[in-house]
């Protein structure tokens, strides 16, 4: 038996997807209410291994849940096959990351352990982090569809919108902003990162904070370009980056090895952690919007081809054909 453990039960109505392919034989499972604490994923956790038997592989959606679903079966003999879905390891200095990589490098190293990572690079800058040789799946995350918001208001010349939450580089944002008195930066940005910056905010920004989606997406299609600082080199910003593609926005990013893996070939500008890179250019796409379009589309055809929910489901079936 093949087992789906998820940590929010919002996330149902995205994954019905799997019900129309080989996938739809893995039993999805989902907790009654998100799982906020490692405390509720533990008991998430401790539930599906009780639920599954000997030799049953479970399917993590969330990286940590796979991490705690195998050190649950290690010190109580039981022997389950783990897939862990794109593993989000960050490469900090701190107890909390040193932890994190100390729990995360023994599972990955089991034979027992598939894993994904939805960029090939970051998989090399993961087994390269942990001091590890793991072949890791490339399996992207999944472009749904449904984002576009078919916006036809004015687009205000001038102005870059950088929203959401995990991975954004805010004090540089607010540092890019500064160097750019010209232009308008729109940003919506969770409600402790307001309070923390908001005595930095500059005239030339609107910042609002934990706003529903639809004014979110407004808030973006308001905006020429989607310009987006980020402090790690593991996934993160991914569904605004789709939600910006499916909105006709182009995206500029820090260039890390997973933004690599998405917006090669002229499907977005990638900068370095350099003021200079990043003001020259959002100033060179906001004056040349015909290229800007042209990179969003490719985008946008890059997600439709390489991120369909119909490659997600067979490159996740390829991988529990594999292990019989």
């Amino acid at each position: 038996m093949v087992y789906m453990l998820f940590d929010n039960p919002a996330d149902k109505q995205n994954m019905t997807f799997l019900n129309g392919y080989e996938t739809a034989k893995i039993r999805q499972i989902y907790p009654p209410q998100k799982c906020n604490s490692t405390k509720e994923m533990l008991a998430a956790c401790k539930n599906v291994i009780k639920q599954s038997t000997e030799g049953d592989t479970i399917i993590c959606w969330y990286d940590f849940m796979a991490v705690l679903c195998w050190w649950l079966c290690k010190v109580q003999f039981k022997n389950r096959k783990i897939i862990a879905l794109n593993i989000l390891l960050k490469d900090k200095a701190t107890a909390k990351n040193k932890l994190a990589k100390f729990l995360y490098k023994p599972m990955l190293k089991s034979r027992k352990v598939q894993a994904t990572v939805t960029s090939k690079k970051y998989g090399e800058h993961l087994n390269e982090m942990l001091g590890i040789h793991k072949r890791y799946t490339l399996l992207h995350d999944t472009y749904h569809g449904g984002y576009s918001v078919e916006y036809e208001g004015k687009v205000n010349p001038n102005t870059v919108f950088c929203g959401g939450r995990n991975g954004r580089d805010w004090e540089f944002l607010i540092r890019i902003a500064q160097a750019m008195p010209e232009v308008t930066f729109n940003c919506v940005m969770p409600k402790d990162k307001y309070e923390e910056y908001k005595e930095n905010f500059g005239k030339n920004m609107v910042v609002k904070s934990d706003i529903p989606e639809q004014e979110f997406l407004e808030f973006m299609c308001q905006s020429q370009l989607v310009v987006t600082p980020l402090d790690t080199e593991a996934p993160a910003g991914l569904i605004a980056f789709y939600q910006a593609a499916a909105n006709g926005k182009m995206a500029i990013t820090s260039d890390t090895v997973t933004t690599q893996e998405y917006f090669a070939d002229g499907r977005g500008a990638l900068c370095r952690r350099n003021i200079e890179d990043w003001k020259n250019t959002i100033q060179y796409y906001l004056q040349h919007r015909e290229e800007a379009d042209v990179s969003a589309a490719k985008f946008k055809s890059f997600l439709e081809s390489e991120c369909s929910e119909e490659k997600y489901a067979k490159t996740l079936w390829g991988m529990l054909e594999e292990r019989r």
